[in-house]
């Protein structure tokens, strides 16, 4: 302790430089203080000392901490600028106050000092001559044991020679004083070595803490398991960070209580100028133009690849940031850097400010750099500064961040970023991390078996130094052929761990690869990181060895759901696909050479024929007929066909020979069918839509007998995609989902159901639904306006409505502006007013009734939409030659005089319309008020009449143009081709 504290505050007034290191040296002299105070509250039977003795050594300790503690405090707040105008004017950084308080706390901890080095000398000496006393009982006790035992066997062996004389159990009786004596196992007086592991709660109540700690727990094979076991609890106090704590301390013989009143590092991050740093970058990344540029969120485009096989395949284009860009990323993170120094060089701020979950400034910051992952490589030295800024002063760079589910490092929070392959590639701050000394552990714990991780490993070998398969790691990731099948041959490769699988490091190593697969490998340890390198050579060898196509990382989950979700290339769903349909062959080969004929020929797969399977050719039946006739089949050739279909996939299955794209399930859902449900998946609906292009372009449709209203009223999401964006080309025509929802049915888009609503005359029809599927909130209503004002572009772009369409179009929306209520006979779930919805589906007896009630209700209400009608047909004959401008301007004429009412509870949010006209509606309603529900029909007429003409082809460009989605519209553009 004399060597820990000396000349630590000789010459306090001429060091203004070293007042950092005095301030970590006051708080060694704390600790140390608490180390030695822990030696007498230890149990009493370890003691070397008198009870009088203890009180006055623990009075002692008691005050040295408290001076020491005060002294911490006193230098918390100066400055420790090591600059020559510092040294010069000493007097002004310190005051006069500050510089006696500290100098009578110094004189009096070196007091303290020398009292203390003499009592801790005594208690060695004692501790010695104690232990050297209780190795002398030692002895003495294993000599006694000794002779016991000598005399117990001797007695033993004379008690069974006279059973045995007498022919009795030799079993000696152990009664008596040595017969339940048995050898204490000694105890290791080492210390702990198993780390023991302590658990914490908090109840916080806004900046007032309640805390406490559970329990200290050693691992089972610990010699100290039997150990103390802590209780705890205080309140912390945000600001002030001050902490108030009463422990409770059980362990051995001993019951002691500890009180006191010290510092933390505890910070609300709404207050922290180091948190709210960070916070701000973070918003800066955020409105840096669309965030996707710069993030690991990259979109995805649809384009052809450049390869012999013309796929259609989703992949990530690697985005090439502009410069300026870079600078502005570069100049948020320069200006966090400088924000950060100025907090912690202030002391509002300090690197070991922590949350009170646990979260430290490393842990926010990793999830702000991985927001640009794209730019790590210019930003590496700003990266690096700032973490090393973040770990400065001896910071925990591995402290754990509590919370719901795992407690979560700082690398950890970095991995839980690595969706894609390039992000990988892209990512530098798992090297920084490692660097500045980020514990792996905790995410090769989590991620060892998850594809992409195997990439992680083979950048940063380090994380694998403490497995007990590193050298075998090694050897691999090094590609030394020789080496390995060394160590193949002294046996020390255990070729079925999973984490990692050794397998997995060897991909893109065709001839290690080969070597571990003939040593016994298993091949489907592999295979999907195979498929995130995009190694086909590797992919290839390891299929060819067996690997399964199915049942990957879920139960259901196969090889090309895999490939799609991480937007696989072209050629390697090429590969796939071919493999596929060689172990489909290879499986009917198998059922032709066994006795399964009969299931042969019910499935039309006669053993002699030529077989050309098609994706549903009933290979599970044949399967089971195999296993049925107590036939091996490998599990290579399990028949599970691919549940989330690709556009890409399809084309190559098809071009291989699984043709039969019109067959249905068990269910009667052929392919088509299946897609658009499987449109309703977050996230597949570009996916779904081009899949259900190319089945039409092959020719497939929905059933004859099928509804169409009724098929779109059951898929709301499809139906939801036609009016999420204007689905036109540059080339004049119409693309996407628009062109699915034209081609879906043979009938076309103006089928007409049995409806016998007053919405419509004869029927519903498609782009009626499309229009009145729920108008609610602005979303709704906006797509909802996109339809409608879009619809006689789209007729003449090739979606062809006649005059009688439009016309039903008009009395739909009219209907609805009039707030009556629907009584179609298909399902009709979300519509009408409050409970005055019809929601019944046929127009069975049990419904008539209620019908005829609500249109007796709506009886007043038919009259104006008639009139409204007939007012629309009648100026649609006057504008008949500008069809296009006068559908325009009847609705913007209805937006003024006939608009969505707008309840108190704000279910209809309209969305203003910009018309830039000097037209106004409502310049031509003179009375300003109109009597009735019926239509304002001289100023309707002669809105119309004015603004007709001046809709030219600019102006409707330009009034249409406020509907585009900004979203769905980029999207589009770079889809269009694909989907044409």
């Amino acid at each position: 302790m004399a060597e820990c504290s000396g000349s630590l505050y000789g010459k306090l007034k001429n060091i203004p430089d070293e007042i950092e290191t005095l301030k970590k040296n006051t708080q060694l002299f704390i600790d140390l203080l608490w180390m030695i105070s822990g030696d007498f509250d230890g149990p009493i039977n370890a003691q070397v000392h008198s009870l009088h003795v203890t009180h006055r050594v623990t009075s002692i300790l008691h005050e040295a901490a408290k001076e020491s503690e005060e002294l911490a405090l006193l230098l918390e707040n100066l400055s420790a600028n090591n600059s020559s105008s510092t040294r010069r004017k000493w007097s002004a950084v310190v005051s006069v106050t500050k510089e006696k308080g500290i100098a009578e706390r110094c004189r009096r901890i070196e007091s303290l000092k020398l009292t203390l080095q003499l009592w801790y000398q005594h208690q060695n000496d004692a501790r010695l001559r104690r232990v050297e006393q209780q190795l002398s009982k030692i002895t003495h006790s294993q000599n006694a044991v000794q002779t016991s035992m000598g005399l117990l066997v001797l007695g033993s062996n004379t008690a069974i020679v006279k059973r045995l004389d007498l022919h009795e159990d030799p079993v000696p009786s152990l009664k008596g004083p040595l017969g339940h004596r048995r050898r204490q196992p000694r105890r290791n007086a080492a210390f702990c070595t198993c780390h023991p592991s302590g658990s914490s709660a908090y109840l916080s109540i806004y900046s007032l803490q309640l805390f406490y700690s559970q329990e200290i727990s050693h691992l089972p094979n610990c010699h100290h398991r039997d150990g103390s076991t802590s209780w705890s609890c205080g309140v912390r106090a945000l600001s002030p960070k001050i902490q108030m704590m009463v422990g409770i301390q059980l362990g051995g013989w001993t019951f002691s209580m500890v009180g006191r009143l010290s510092p933390h590092n505890v910070v609300d991050p709404e207050e922290s100028p180091a948190f709210i740093a960070i916070h701000e970058a973070s918003e800066a990344l955020r409105l840096l133009g669309p965030r996707r540029e710069i993030s690991i969120q990259q979109p995805k485009y649809w384009l052809e690849a450049s390869t012999s096989d013309g796929l259609w395949v989703s992949y990530l284009k690697p985005i090439s940031v502009e410069l300026r860009m870079q600078e502005e990323v570069r100049l948020i993170f320069d200006t966090l850097f400088r924000n950060l120094l100025e907090a912690f060089e202030s002391g509002k701020a300090s690197p070991s400010d922590h949350r009170a979950n646990g979260a430290t400034l490393l842990h926010d910051f990793v999830h702000a750099a991985m927001d640009c992952v794209s730019l790590h490589e210019p930003l590496y030295q700003i990266l690096d500064d700032i973490v090393k800024l973040l770990v400065a002063g001896n910071v925990d760079p591995n402290a754990y961040m509590s919370g719901t589910g795992k407690f979560k490092t700082p690398f950890y929070c970095m991995s839980l970023h690595l969706e894609y392959p390039r992000q990988v590639q892209d990512n530098k701050l798992d090297g920084i991390l490692i660097k500045h000394g980020c514990d792996t552990s905790q995410a090769l714990q989590s991620w060892a078996k998850v594809p992409h991780y195997a990439e992680l490993l083979k950048k940063n070998y380090s994380i694998l130094e403490d497995h007990d398969q590193y050298l075998a790691y090694l050897v691999v990731m090094r590609k030394s052929e020789a080496e390995l099948r060394r160590l193949l041959i002294q046996n020390k490769i255990d070729l079925k761990t999973k984490s990692p699988s050794i397998l997995s490091l060897a991909v893109g190593w065709t001839s290690g690869l080969q070597i571990l697969l003939n040593a016994g490998a298993n091949p489907n340890d592999a295979i999907l990181v195979a498929i995130w390198e995009d190694h086909l050579p590797s992919v290839e060898l390891l299929i060819d060895n067996g690997c399964s196509l199915f049942g990957h990382l879920h139960q259901k989950n196969d090889v090309f759901f895999y490939a799609n979700s991480i937007s696989a290339s072209s050629d390697m769903v090429c590969l796939l696909t071919q493999k596929l349909a060689d172990r489909r062959l290879e499986l009917v080969q198998a059922a032709s050479r066994e006795p399964t004929e009969t299931c042969l020929k019910r499935h039309g797969r006669h053993k002699q024929q030529h077989v050309k399977p098609s994706p549903e050719y009933n290979a599970i039946e044949i399967f089971r007929q195999l296993e049925a006739h107590k036939v091996q089949v490998p599990i290579s050739l399990w028949p599970y066909h691919h549940r989330d279909m690709t556009c890409a996939l399809a084309k190559k299955l098809y071009s291989v020979g699984f043709c039969g794209i019109e067959e249905r399930d068990r269910n009667g859902i052929s392919p088509l069918v299946k897609t658009l449900i499987h449109l309703e998946s977050p996230g597949n609906s570009n996916e779904s839509i081009l899949l259900a292009q190319w089945y039409l372009n092959k020719g497939s449709r929905l059933p004859r007998s099928w509804t169409y209203v009724d098929f779109l009223d059951r898929f709301r999401h499809f139906t939801d995609s036609v009016s999420a964006c204007v689905w036109t080309t540059k080339e004049s025509g119409i693309c996407g989902p628009l062109n699915v929802f034209k081609q879906l049915h043979p009938e076309g888009v103006e089928q007409r159901d049995r409806c016998s609503c007053w919405c419509s005359t004869s029927g519903c029809i498609p782009v009626a639904i499309v229009l009145r599927l729920g108008y609610w909130g602005l979303t709704k209503f906006t797509n909802r306006q996109r339809w409608l004002f879009n619809l006689s572009r789209y007729s003449s772009l090739g979606l062809c409505l006649h005059k009688d369409t439009f016309a039903d179009i008009c009395r739909l929306e009219v209907f609805d502006r009039l707030g009556m209520v629907h009584t179609c006979s298909h399902r009709y779930h979300d519509y009408g007013v409050g409970d005055e919805c019809y929601g019944g589906r046929g127009g069975g007896d049990d419904n008539n009734g209620e019908r005829e009630e609500i249109q007796e209700e709506d009886r007043h209400l038919k009259q104006a939409l008639d009139s409204y009608l007939d007012l629309y047909l009648s100026l649609l004959c006057a504008h008949t030659d500008r069809f296009e401008s006068f559908w325009i301007a009847w609705w913007i004429a209805l937006e003024y005089f006939l608009p969505f009412e707008v309840d108190d509870t704000g279910i209809y949010l309209c969305h203003p319309l910009k018309f830039d006209s000097p037209c106004d509606p409502q310049r031509y309603d003179k009375a300003q008020s109109h009597d009735g529900y019926g239509p304002n029909v001289e100023a309707i007429t002669a809105f119309l009449a004015d603004c007709i003409p001046q809709i030219n082809s600019e102006l409707r460009e330009k009034f249409l143009g406020q509907f585009v989605s900004i979203k769905g519209e980029a999207l589009a553009q770079s889809a269009r081709f694909g989907w044409r």
